[in-house]
Parts: C-alpha cells; sequence; structure tokens
C-alpha cells in the first residue's frame, strides 16, 4: 500500500472544502459544520495471488454503522425491555429476535440503542449490515475475526475454500464472552443463503432488522412489529427536535397528518425546527404536503409503503425547498448526487473540492458550485436528510470520515430528479467514483480491501440507477463494476466478485452500448466466477457458450477464442471428465503456442492442465514427457522460483509418483514443498497440495511413520480450511486410511473407513472415482479388495492458476 498523501493547501477563493488526512467534526450551536472533510486515499499496490492472505482486517464491527438519529427512541418500551431481559437471562433456547416494520419505522434506531445499552454491561456488541450479500459475508467474516479466529481460516473462508457460516458460528458459540450480533437491513432474505448463515447460539442473541416480518426463514425467531408511534411519543418526536414554538392542538395535529410515521415525523421536524426567524405554521405545512401532487409512488412497493413514499418524497421536498429559500439551493443538487449512491456509508472523501470541480454540476440548474459545497452539506445535515459517522478503517488505516442516508430516502430522491437535470447528476457521480478509484493508479496495481469493500455497494447502485435511467453514464458505470469485479478476483474475493460479475452481465446491450464482443467478455467473467466458487457445471455450460460464439465471431485462434478453450478446460477437469478436458486443453497449448509463444505464462499453464488431463486417463509416460519439457521451458523463461514453474514442477511430480519412479518423485517435491511453505506459508492451500503428494509418495515407499505425519498434517488444515467433508479433504482421509491399513495400524484405520466411506457416498455419489477409491480402502482395511483397475488414485488436486 502507498503512503497517505500530504496535506493540500485549498484555494480560499473557490472553496470552502479544507483538506487534511482527517476530518474534525465542530459543533456550533445546534448546527454541526465540517471544518475540515478528510481526502479518501486509495491505495495501490502490488497484485496479490490469487489465495493471498495479505489483507489487514474487516473493518471493526463493534461500531455500528448506521447514521445518528436526531431523536430518542420512543415507545417500543416493551420490546426493549423483553430483548434485554433475554440477552441477560439466557435460557436453555438460543434467543433470536426480529424487527419488522415498513421503512422508517425505527427498526435501525432501536436496534443501535439496544446495541448501546448492552455493550455498556458488558456485552460484545457486534453489527453487520445484512443489505446485500457482499456487505454481509464481509461483516460475518469480521465477526468470525472479532472472535478468534484463525486470519488463515478467515481468508480460506473468504475465497470459499471452507465453509464460512460454519467457521463464523463455531467462533460465537466459543466465545468466551456474551454477546448481542445484529444483523441490520435485511430486507432480501436470500442473502442468507438456504439459511445456514442464520443460527442461535446459547452464548448470545441475535437481533435481525427487515423489512419482511413474514419470510419463512423467522419462524423460529421471536418477531416483533414496529408499527408507527402513538401520538404522545410521535409529539415528543417532534419536540426532540425543536419544534416548540407550537401548542400541543398543533402538534398533535402534525404528527396525525404524517402518519405518526417515525421518519416522516424526523424530516418533518428538522424542518419546522430550523425555522426561528420566518416560522412556517403546523396547518402551512400540511397544505404543502396537500399541495404537492408529484410525491413519489412507487408502484412496485410493497402495498402498505406506497403511500409512505408519496409522503417522504413530499416531506424532503419541502425541506430543501426551505433550503432554497434560506439562499442554499445547492444541497438540492447535492441530495439529487447522493441518491446516484447507495445507502451504505459513503467516504466523503469523494466529494474532494478537486473532484467535485471536474463534474458539470456547476451547470447544473440549481448550479452546485465547489465553493458552496459544505454550506450545502451542513444544509442536508440540518434537515436529518444526511447524518456524518466514522467508519473503523483496516488495520492500519485511520477512520473513514462518512455520509449516509436512508434508503428509502435516496430512492425517492432519486426517482424525483427533473428529467432535465438527471444526465448532468448521474455523470457526475459517475465521475466521482470513476475518478476516485483511478487516480493515481499504476499499470499491474490492485486496490487495497478496504477500498474495495467500501465502494462496491456504491458502483453496484450507480449502474442499477443509470442502467435504469438508460443514461449515457451507464457504460462508464458498467467499467466501473467490470473493474471492481476484476480487482475482486485478483484479490481472491470470488464471492464479490461473482456479485458484481451478475451485475454486469445483466445490464442490456441497448443500456451498455457494449459490443459484442464484451457482451462476450462479460458472460466469459461470469462463468469464471462460477468455477471459482465450485460450480463446475454450470460454469461449464456457460463457457461452452461462450466459446461457441467467439469462434463464430473471432475465429477459431483467436486469444480469446483460447482463452475460453482453457476455462472450459478447467470447469470439465473440475467435473471428472478428462477426455474431454484434454481434448479443449491440447486446443488451448497448440493455440497459446502460436499465438503467444511457448515461453508465455498462459502457455505454460496451460500444459500443465493438459498434462494432469492426460494423466487423469493412466498415460503416464505422454503426461511425464509434456510436463517434464513444460518444466524446462517455464524454469529458462522465468526462473526456478515462479508461480508457474511451481505449478509445472508439481505437475512432473506427480506424473513420476503415478509411474513408480518415487525417489525423483520426491526429490522434485520436497524441492516445491520448501518453496511454496518459504512463499505462501505451511497451511496455504497450495502447500498443501504438494504436502498431499509427498504423503502418496512416502506411503509408495512404505515409510509408514512419515507418511502418516504429512497425510495427518495435510487432513488437519484442510478440516479446518477446507471444512470436514470438502471432497479434497475426504480424498486426503482415504489417503490417510490407506497408509493406516498399510502400516498394520488397523484399530485406527477401519472406524476411519466406515465413517469416510459414509461421507463420501453421500457427499460425492456412488460412482465418483473418490468415492470408488474410498469402497476400495474401506474394504483392504477390512480385508477385501477390489481389481485393481476399478480403483482410481485420489488425493491430486489441480494445481494451477487461471
Amino acid at each position: 500500500m502507498g503512503e497517505p498523501s500530504r496535506p493540500t493547501t485549498p484555494d480560499p477563493s473557490d472553496s470552502d472544502i479544507v483538506i487534511r488526512d482527517h476530518a474534525r467534526w465542530n459543533s456550533a450551536s445546534r448546527d454541526q459544520y465540517i471544518a475540515e472533510i478528510g481526502q479518501y486515499v486509495v491505495h495501490h499496490g502490488a497484485r496479490p495471488g490469487p489465495a493471498a492472505s495479505d489483507r489487514s482486517g474487516p473493518d471493526s464491527v463493534r461500531v455500528p454503522l448506521a447514521a445518528r438519529s436526531p431523536s430518542p427512541v420512543r415507545d417500543r418500551h416493551d420490546i426493549r425491555r423483553d430483548v434485554l431481559h433475554a440477552i441477560g437471562h439466557p435460557s436453555d433456547a438460543p434467543a433470536k429476535f426480529v424487527f419488522h416494520g415498513t421503512a422508517g419505522s425505527g427498526k435501525t434506531v432501536l436496534a443501535k440503542e439496544l446495541f448501546h445499552e448492552v455493550a455498556a454491561r458488558g456485552v460484545v456488541g457486534l453489527w453487520v449490515n445484512a443489505a446485500t450479500e457482499v456487505a454481509f459475508r464481509a461483516g460475518m467474516l469480521a465477526v468470525a475475526l472479532d472472535r478468534g479466529a484463525d486470519p488463515v481460516q478467515v481468508e480460506a473462508a473468504r475465497v470459499g475454500q471452507r465453509p464460512a457460516a460454519d467457521l463464523v458460528w463455531q467462533c460465537l458459540d466459543a466465545s468466551a464472552d456474551p454477546w448481542l450480533l445484529v444483523l441490520d437491513n435485511a430486507d432480501d432474505p436470500s442473502v442468507f443463503g438456504d439459511g445456514g448463515w442464520l443460527r442461535g447460539s446459547r452464548r448470545g442473541t441475535v437481533l435481525v432488522t427487515t423489512r419482511h416480518g413474514s419470510a419463512p426463514l423467522w419462524q423460529d425467531a421471536d418477531r416483533r412489529r414496529l408499527d408507527v408511534l402513538g401520538l404522545d411519543d410521535a409529539v415528543c418526536v417532534l419536540r426532540d427536535l425543536n419544534v416548540s414554538n407550537y401548542d400541543q392542538a398543533a402538534l398533535e395535529r402534525l404528527a396525525n397528518g404524517l402518519g405518526f410515521h417515525p421518519l416522516a415525523l424526523t424530516l418533518a421536524g428538522a424542518y419546522l425546527g430550523q425555522r426561528l426567524l420566518d416560522p412556517v405554521t403546523v396547518d402551512e405545512f400540511l397544505q404543502r404536503l396537500r399541495d404537492d401532487p408529484s410525491g413519489t409512488l412507487d408502484e412496485a412497493a410493497d402495498p402498505d409503503e406506497r403511500d409512505l413514499r408519496r409522503l417522504i418524497s413530499s416531506t424532503w421536498q419541502i425541506s430543501l425547498d426551505a433550503l432554497t429559500e434560506r439562499g442554499v439551493p445547492e444541497a438540492t443538487t447535492l441530495m439529487w448526487l447522493l441518491s446516484c449512491y447507495a445507502p451504505d456509508p459513503l467516504p466523503i472523501g469523494l466529494l474532494h473540492a478537486q473532484r467535485l470541480r471536474l463534474t458539470p454540476l456547476a451547470q447544473a440548474e440549481p448550479p452546485l458550485p465547489t465553493r458552496k459545497a459544505d454550506a450545502a452539506l451542513r444544509g442536508l445535515m440540518s434537515q436529518s436528510m444526511v447524518a456524518d459517522l466514522d467508519v473503523p478503517g483496516d488495520v492500519g488505516l485511520p477512520t473513514v470520515p462518512s455520509l449516509q442516508a436512508h434508503a428509502l430516502l435516496l430512492d425517492t430522491v432519486a426517482a424525483r430528479i427533473p428529467l432535465d437535470q438527471r444526465e448532468g447528476v448521474l455523470a457526475s457521480a459517475t465521475l466521482l467514483l470513476d475518478h476516485l478509484l483511478h487516480d493515481g493508479e499504476a499499470e499491474g496495481t490492485c486496490l487495497d480491501a478496504q477500498t474495495l469493500r467500501l465502494f462496491t455497494p456504491h458502483a453496484l447502485a450507480l449502474l442499477g440507477r443509470t442502467a435504469a435511467a438508460h443514461s449515457a453514464a451507464a457504460p462508464k458505470a458498467l467499467g466501473l463494476v467490470r473493474y471492481l469485479r476484476d480487482q475482486s478476483r485478483e484479490r481472491g474475493d470470488y464471492t464479490s466478485a461473482h456479485l458484481l460479475a451478475e451485475s454486469a452481465a445483466r445490464v442490456p446491450p441497448s443500456v451498455s452500448a457494449a459490443t459484442e464482443a464484451e457482451l462476450l467478455d462479460d458472460r466469459y467473467e461470469l462463468a469464471c466466477s462460477l468455477a471459482d466458487l465450485g460450480s463446475y457445471a454450470e460454469a461449464a455450460e456457460m463457457h461452452r457458450e461462450v466459446l461457441h460464439t467467439r469462434e463464430t465471431q473471432l475465429g477459431p485462434d483467436h486469444v480469446q477464442t483460447l482463452d475460453s478453450a482453457h476455462a472450459l478446460g478447467l470447469a470439465l477437469y473440475g467435473l471428472g471428465e478428462w477426455a474431454e478436458d484434454e481434448r479443449h486443453l491440447r486446443r488451448a497449448v497448440d493455440g497459446r503456442r502460436r499465438a503467444l509463444g511457448p515461453e508465455h505464462a498462459d502457455t505454460i499453464m496451460s500444459a500443465a492442465c493438459l498434462a494432469e488431463a492426460i494423466g487423469e486417463q493412466q498415460r503416464w509416460g505422454e503426461a511425464e514427457a509434456l510436463a517434464r519439457t513444460n518444466l524446462a521451458t517455464s524454469e529458462a523463461a522465468h526462473g526456478p522460483t515462479s508461480p508457474y514453474t511451481l505449478a509445472a514442477r508439481h505437475t512432473l511430480a506427480w506424473a513420476l509418483y503415478r509411474l513408480g519412479r518415487l525417489d525423483e518423485a520426491e526429490a522434485l517435491t520436497s524441492a516445491t514443498l520448501a518453496e511454496r511453505e518459504h512463499t505462501l506459508g505451511s497451511e496455504h492451500p497450495r502447500t498443501l497440495v504438494v504436502r498431499d503428494l509427498l504423503a502418496g509418495i512416502l506411503c509408495a515407499q512404505e515409510r509408514w511413520t512419515e507418511a502418516e505425519a504429512a497425510a495427518r498434517s495435510v487432513l488437519t488444515a484442510r478440516e479446518e480450511v477446507l471444512g470436514t467433508e470438502h471432497p479434497h479433504t475426504l480424498a486426503m482421509r482415504t489417503g490417510l486410511i490407506r497408509i493406516l491399513t498399510g502400516a498394520g495400524d488397523l484399530a485406527a484405520a477401519q472406524p476411519l473407513a466406515v465413517l469416510n466411506l459414509e461421507a463420501c457416498i453421500r457427499v460425492l455419489g456412488e460412482e465418483h472415482p473418490d468415492a470408488v477409491a474410498c469402497r476400495q480402502a474401506h474394504l483392504d482395511a477390512f480385508g477385501s479388495s477390489l481389481h485393481d483397475d476399478e480403483v482410481p488414485q485420489t488425493g491430486h488436486d489441480k494445481d494451477v492458476q487461471r
């Protein structure tokens, strides 16, 4: 990572925004204003390997990343009492609560108050944003780290190499301290998958906030609906916001006109509470609501939220009109800009003066000149439309001053941007994010993990806004999503990469203005993301489609056509379809040799994959010859320790092992293992695959003690990193059973064989090669056998890098 930028001296004549590495928020009277806006620094560094454990750590889950409420929690006394009682008096049944209700009903506000109250009592508060899959997974893995998980295990779960939900809940169940886990904004229950992410524990309490209280996932939870407030509490909210120059009857009329809804009360109260010199009567305010026929009504919304959306839209419009009357019309344009992004915390450095100057916002109507941005932001904050919060930075990085607005507010604002202003606003939002992410980027560098996490939801929201509006900015927004997709894959964050790939592939050609080649690239990347997650059948089907189209449009020898052939071969290898795998990889090797040369990294990796496909079909002499030539080529072109050379060397060692040339195989494997341990660590999956091969070689040499030690170390690591029933774990367990049987330790081999055979059949199916091999190991342990030609070998993982 690069170092943070040095402070920049502003031009006082052009901007009120002062730039520093940190932001200071000062308070004057009742208003907050920004004394300094922090410049968000994007760090670019060397590209990490596919599963590199170089993340500095996720943001803290000990801080509720939710905007502050300008009013204390009103009503909800019974709910608050029951949740606190459950936390303080855990029973035999794990406690799970679900707060549900319409948008803006105060679910998050109540959860946040409970969070702070239990934290003050010594209970560990854990807060996770469950609005999107990418944010939810990142938050839950941060919970695992907070509860003591090994960072190596967390990294393996993050890239899909072990069951992530199991790891998180193992850590929560083992927590020495009681905890409250808040899963906020779970409005899309599919984020939880099939329910494996949503569990209970006697060590803590789970609290979910959602708009959908009837989802099947909540059936075993204590569901509490947060409805509108009672009359007295609604009036108290208005008084909390300094609406004090009105009698009780007037405030009651206002509360009734706002439907007693917390968000509407907050927006209206903030507006009226600011009218000190030119107060507006309650009746005048209510008349303005009635006179606004253009309030947004989202027909796709839930029926009980349609009128609420119109009410919220009309209420905030009155606030913006008031700011215009006070001489801050720029607040309207700034709010339009913010509505292009997600309701997640938005780093305030995005609004840096140097970036705002690049946009056409100064020509908008109303215009937003850079020197007025500070006043516009303070105006929005004074009306409770936007709140500030500090997002904890990754380890070694400062906190990130950010802005946040309610999702319903952003949706209704975005829907009411005038048609003649929409294009300029969307173009500005896209330009700001593009400039931030690419500023200072050098070729071959990779974004830091913190930037990827913070800006991925905003890029996805921006793509959604521009695509829905058929904006000319949609292609650039799509480019940002593609960029973050590729960056996420470089870091091994396959879940985020898949989400971004799906979004990119869904954009219609009429909106994206993409060429046929670009559309195929999006499909290709989506297929690769499926293979990264282990969905080999779906990936193979999509790769076939892309390969056929590329052959037709680009020709059979085009580099991208060869990429598709190689990628299809990898998916077929995962399916065990080795003959077809060989056919596609042979085409990739031959084509890449002609187009790129035999020394190119892509050619070397295709050759390594081809040797493995050949070997799996029992043609060991041919596999050994290809692997040996490929290794010599890689060593000469890339050196003895490059990732390509190590992959080629591992393939040759495997072929020699299967040919019975054990001493030569052991020497190559030991050298490769030493290099892998040095560069990647002893428990990295690429290190384990080499130690797995070494265990097989030692077993063939009847060096039982050494073989068992190597096998057990791999098995233990795979159980922790991949899970107890991952196919690679099952295969390694079969190898250990063979070693124990060969050593004569049948007392240890037999019970392990019984358990592993049941798991192999259940997980893999009766006919899977690894299940057949496990059945043979089981029979050997009990004194029976199958014919040798019926028994495939196990334990070899494809050691390639895409």
